[in-house]
């Protein structure tokens, strides 16, 4: 993971959102929302961003466990004290960054909203958030928004450099142009070691036949583990159909919707075991 000193020129990242971080850090202003898909950094952004604006004076809130919401989240109680410590420090620029802000609990944009509309000179208050639904919109109308897109194939070409080609295949497989996932990947060994597994059983899923299928859904536990199946068999099939190694297009085409549709169903809480089997008996022969 990046520290508090990373550069923003040693970022990986899509070169037109490099240019927006630019140019935000040339004129910064009082309120920042950071978007962009799950994997590409905005943490790690957020943190560079602080950094320069700010040096040390940044305050950092994530979602943790909370016992009162029996989940992880954002409550009123981590941003209680903001007001008071923000106004201590008008002769110093300060940084505020809620990372994973779209995990927030009621009252938190509240009490955000107020001190964004009492600004404080040198005061500064960054975002981030995978998805919108959940902010307000009067968060959103009172804070520029930089959108982080996924860098390309060739930014990420340093990530991989000194590994062998069946651990390199097996992270671009997993977090293909997510810097921080890959990272994360790299450095945890217990998710690598998971991710290795998942791999293995979406291959022999794709190639097993409905005896085969059928054995593979029944270790499967919950309903998480399910959708990760799906998306990893999706994402052979997708990798093999882009090689030329599944020619009939059409086929395809049936198995990724059905694929599809398994995931909206188990998201959707449908019965996890009635499902695979469906997706186990009408996948058809692959490769």
């Amino acid at each position: 993971m990046a520290t508090e000193h990373t550069a923003l020129d040693d970022l990986i990242l899509n070169a037109h959102s490099r240019q927006q971080l630019r140019q935000y850090l040339a004129q910064p202003t009082h309120a920042l929302m950071l978007t962009g898909p799950e994997g590409v950094g905005l943490g790690t952004i957020a943190r560079t961003l602080g950094w320069r604006l700010a040096g040390p004076n940044a305050i950092y809130i994530t979602p943790t466990l909370h016992n009162k919401q029996k989940t992880t989240i954002i409550n009123a109680d981590d941003i209680a004290e903001l007001g008071s410590m923000v106004r201590s420090h008008r002769s110093r620029a300060v940084v505020v960054i809620l990372d994973g802000a779209d995990q927030a609990a009621n009252g938190v944009f509240e009490r955000m909203l107020k001190l964004i509309e009492e600004p404080v000179d040198n005061v500064y208050y960054i975002f981030t958030a995978h998805s919108l639904g959940s902010i307000p919109a009067t968060i959103l109308s009172r804070s520029a928004s930089i959108n982080i897109k996924l860098p390309s194939a060739t930014d990420c070409t340093t990530l991989y450099d000194g590994l062998d080609g069946v651990t390199a295949s097996q992270v671009k497989f997993a977090a293909d142009r997510r810097p921080a996932e890959i990272k994360r990947l790299l450095t945890n060994s217990g998710e690598f070691d998971e991710l290795t597994k998942s791999m293995q059983a979406a291959k022999e899923f794709l190639q097993g036949n409905v005896s085969r299928r059928l054995a593979l859904i029944d270790g499967i536990a919950d309903k998480d583990a399910a959708i990760q199946l799906c998306r990893d068999v999706a994402k052979l099939v997708g990798t093999l159909a882009a090689s030329g190694r599944m020619p009939n297009g059409i086929q395809v085409s049936r198995q990724l919707d059905l694929l599809a549709v398994t995931v909206d169903r188990l998201t959707a809480n449908g019965n996890q075991r009635l499902q695979l089997v469906n997706l186990a008996v009408n996948f058809g022969a692959m490769v």
